[in-house]
């Protein structure tokens, strides 16, 4: 994976909030995605202030798994240089939580200020219900951050979605009507068009964080294809950790081909462990059949006249190579 190039990222959000914070764009980035995704305006709010917040009075996201991982110790350091240099070029946004602050983006800043020894940093405090929260820690990142791995996608994707069903059934209690079913066919779609991929690239991701932590770590890390952890993911824990002493004894090699043949010999969601077992076994025997190489047999009676004329097979094999190049070269 590429390593995030920190200033740019940094001097591109400060740029984003200088222009959604203009008279002629008068709403943030989140607020503009909260009404496309959710199809309505924004419901009213408390004003949201600045303020520098100890840095031990904040928390966490916790109001859903949005499942964005944190900077590795060395991008950690980059940035913490950076912020040194520059100072902080955008403030943190959270809200009100308990007697805390629940981070909703900037948990990376807060960590590198840390390294900085500050035990004050900058936020926006924003009074925001929880689907505004997920919009808000969801949206900047699957927006801005490069390098996103499958099971960040897909987290972030599903807490969206589990939100936008949230609201659908709400407003189906306040207008008496039953199209909750509809509401759920149109989530996907909104998703993935607002952030410009395929709904069946969406699908996928979201299949993946139904699957045990070790599987989908090994999707992160490409040890296990991405279209072999979805089929996967349709199966129960027990099975998948079955799948998963299977993969660690064969070092992970599972192609596409035999994973399909699996799920038609073992549909999910459950299958015995000696089940399993004897189709993964049948399969890659079959595999190993149809990969040794093909021989080739003549009618020795047709060619009798000219065998003898050629001393050894070897010669043959040379002979008929030469043919077939001169053929169809």
């Amino acid at each position: 994976m590429s390593k995030p190039n920190i200033a740019s990222t940094l001097r591109r959000r400060a740029e984003a909030v200088t222009q959604v914070e203009s008279v002629d764009a008068p709403k943030s980035a989140e607020d503009q995605a909260y009404e496309v995704l959710f199809g309505g305006k924004l419901p009213p709010t408390q004003r949201k202030r600045t303020a520098n917040l100890p840095i031990a009075q904040l928390c966490p996201f916790r109001t859903a798994n949005i499942g964005f991982k944190p900077y590795s110790e060395e991008n950690l350091r980059a940035l913490a240089d950076d912020i040194a240099a520059n100072g902080l070029l955008e403030a943190i946004k959270v809200r009100p939580f308990g007697d805390r602050y629940e981070i909703l983006s900037g948990h990376n800043r807060v960590a590198a200020c840390k390294l900085l020894g500050w035990t004050e940093i900058q936020a926006d405090i924003e009074p925001v219900d929880d689907d505004r929260a997920i919009v808000i820690a969801t949206v900047t990142n699957l927006q801005r951050r490069q390098g996103l791995l499958p099971s960040e996608r897909g987290w972030a994707y599903r807490a969206l979605l589990d939100a936008q069903k949230r609201q659908g059934k709400r407003n189906d209690l306040i207008n008496h009507t039953c199209g909750q079913n509809d509401h759920m066919l149109k989530t996907r779609d909104t998703v993935a068009t607002f952030f410009g991929v395929d709904v069946n690239q969406l699908r996928r991701m979201i299949r993946l964080t139904y699957l045990i932590g070790s599987l989908l770590e090994a999707v992160d890390d490409r040890r296990l294809n991405l279209m072999c952890g979805v089929a996967i993911s349709y199966y129960d824990e027990e099975t998948q950790n079955l799948f998963l002493e299977r993969l660690e004894t064969d070092h992970w090699q599972l192609p596409v081909a035999a994973m399909q043949r699996i799920k038609k010999a073992c549909p999910p969601p459950h299958v015995a462990a000696g089940d399993l077992g004897k189709a993964c076994n049948r399969i890659e025997a079959e595999r190993l059949e149809r990969s040794k190489p093909r021989k080739i047999s003549f009618n020795r009676k047709k060619f009798e006249p000219y065998l003898s004329k050629i001393s050894s097979d070897r010669e043959l094999e040379a002979l008929f190579l030469e043919f077939l190049k001169s053929k169809y070269s």
